[in-house]
C-alpha cells in the first residue's frame, strides 16, 4: 500500500511480468498506475475502474498501462498486492521495518492504537481501494481463485507479526490471533456502518468504546520481546 495505510503485506507472485528498461523509469511507471488504480477505486469504485480511466488518471500511454497490467484482472492482483505491502508488522521483535502495529509508545493504550488503525490505514483511500478489490471478487470467482492466495499469506505474515508486538491476557495467549482478527474485522465493518450514522463522531466513538471492551484481553510486548505487565 502507498504511505499511510495498514491492514496490508508484501506478497509477489512467480508470474510477474520481467521488468525491461531502467529499473527507476519501471518502478515511476507502476508507482503512476497503482496510485491511479487506487483513486479510481476510492472514487468511483471496481466497476468503473476500468484501464482506460486508469490510463488517464496515471498520465501514461495505453502500451506503458498493458505491458505492465495486460488486464483489469492483473491490474487488481497487482494493486491488491501492492496495498498489502506495508502493513506487515515486524518480523523480529526488534526490526524497526515496517513497524506501523508496533505501539507508538509505552503509554499508548489499545483505543489510540485502533484510532490509529482506523485514521492511518482502514480510512484512507488505499483502505476504501482494498476494500472495493475485496467486496468485487466476493462475486467474481476468477479474481477470488487470484487474489485468496495474497490475502492467506498476508494474514499468516500478520498473525507472525501481531505475537511478536502484543500478547494475550495470561491463560488465553492461544487466542491472541482471534482477538486481533476480531479486532481487524471491526475496523473493516466500520466502513459499512458509517453511511448509517448523521454524525460522522459516532464512529471515533465506536472504536473508542470498542478499545476499552477489548483492552482487558490484550497487552503489549515491550521492544526486546519481554512482556508488559499493563495492559493497554
Amino acid at each position: 500500500m502507498c504511505p499511510g495505510t495498514e491492514d496490508q503485506p508484501n506478497v509477489t507472485s512467480s508470474d510477474s511480468p520481467p521488468m525491461r528498461g531502467n529499473p527507476a523509469r519501471v518502478a515511476r511507471t507502476r508507482g503512476k498506475i497503482f496510485d491511479a488504480v487506487i483513486t479510481a477505486l476510492d472514487e468511483v469504485g471496481y466497476s468503473e475502474c476500468s484501464i482506460n480511466r486508469v490510463q488517464t488518471l496515471a498520465g501514461v500511454s495505453r502500451g506503458a498501462l498493458t505491458h505492465h497490467f495486460p488486464s483489469k484482472e492483473e491490474m487488481m492482483v497487482k494493486t491488491l498486492e501492492h496495498l498489502l505491502a506495508p502493513v506487515r508488522g515486524a518480523s523480529e521483535p526488534n526490526d524497526q521495518e515496517a513497524n506501523l502495529l508496533r505501539p507508538s509508545d509505552a503509554g499508548s493504550s489499545l483505543q489510540d492504537q485502533l484510532h490509529a488503525l482506523w485514521s492511518r490505514v482502514i480510512n484512507t483511500r488505499e483502505g476504501r481501494a482494498l476494500m472495493e478489490i475485496l467486496v468485487a471478487a466476493r462475486t467474481d470467482q476468477v479474481l477470488n481463485s487470484r487474489i485468496t492466495p495474497s490475502l492467506w499469506s498476508y494474514n499468516d505474515e500478520f498473525n507472525r507479526n501481531i505475537a511478536n508486538l502484543y500478547q494475550a491476557a495470561e491463560g488465553h495467549e492461544d487466542e491472541l490471533t482471534l482477538l486481533w482478527s476480531i479486532c481487524r474485522s471491526f475496523m473493516r465493518g466500520l466502513h459499512s456502518q458509517a453511511p448509517f450514522e448523521r454524525d460522522p463522531k459516532i464512529i471515533t466513538k465506536m472504536v473508542a468504546l470498542f478499545g476499552r471492551i477489548m483492552a482487558p484481553h490484550l497487552s503489549a510486548r515491550s521492544p526486546n520481546g519481554d512482556t508488559d505487565e499493563e495492559s493497554l
